[in-house]
């Protein structure tokens, strides 16, 4: 008997390891991502808040780009219109010269405004217009000195304006005589 129950420990042993090799077995046969889920998630998370900050970086540039870019034409616009009124102002301050000029008929003096004139920042060039012809009686440049001013809305203004033709800015206000309007200046800008 004794025998006997020696060959039982020895069985009974044995069947105790191979149970325990048949738990880590399937122990064993656990998934990765089960057995690693902390850290997956963890990294799973820190990947999607690197992506989640560059999304917001980006949309965040972009939408101070379009700021900038309203800001920038904003700006250019409102230059564009100070520009205009100061080139009115400039017309206006020079008729007031040559008109005391035409009314003492002293056109020479007119020609050297003119001239005096065309040394300021991109003047390109000075007309004076007969309102009624349309025809050049002094200008700068001496080829149109005769010649017919073919911008109708400058020529018949009543009003100091500016207007844009051809890349061009140019400005024209009427010369007022004692009774009568005696012509118009017009002035060319680049």
């Amino acid at each position: 008997m004794k025998s006997e129950d020696n060959d039982k420990v020895p069985t009974k042993h044995e069947e105790t390891s191979a149970s325990s090799t048949v738990g880590v077995k399937e122990e064993k046969k656990k998934p990765f991502w089960k057995k690693h889920f902390l850290k997956l998630f963890l990294v799973l998370l820190l990947i999607v808040s690197i992506v989640w900050g560059y999304a917001e970086k980006r949309s965040t540039i972009s939408t101070y780009e379009k700021q900038i870019t309203e800001i920038n034409t904003a700006h250019e616009n409102e230059i564009e219109v100070l520009e205009g009124e100061h080139l009115k102002q400039l017309v206006s301050t020079l008729a007031l010269a040559v008109r005391s000029e035409m009314i003492a008929e002293n056109m020479n003096q007119v020609n050297q405004y003119f001239v005096q004139s065309l040394k300021t920042v991109n003047v390109q060039r000075i007309l004076l217009v007969n309102q009624n012809t349309g025809k050049a009686i002094l200008s700068t440049n001496k080829k149109d000195e005769g010649a017919i001013f073919d911008k109708k809305e400058l020529v018949n203004t009543k009003n100091p304006v500016t207007k844009v033709y051809d890349n061009s800015t140019y400005a024209a206000t009427p010369i007022m005589g004692l009774n009568t309007q005696l012509g118009v200046l017009i002035m060319q800008v680049n």
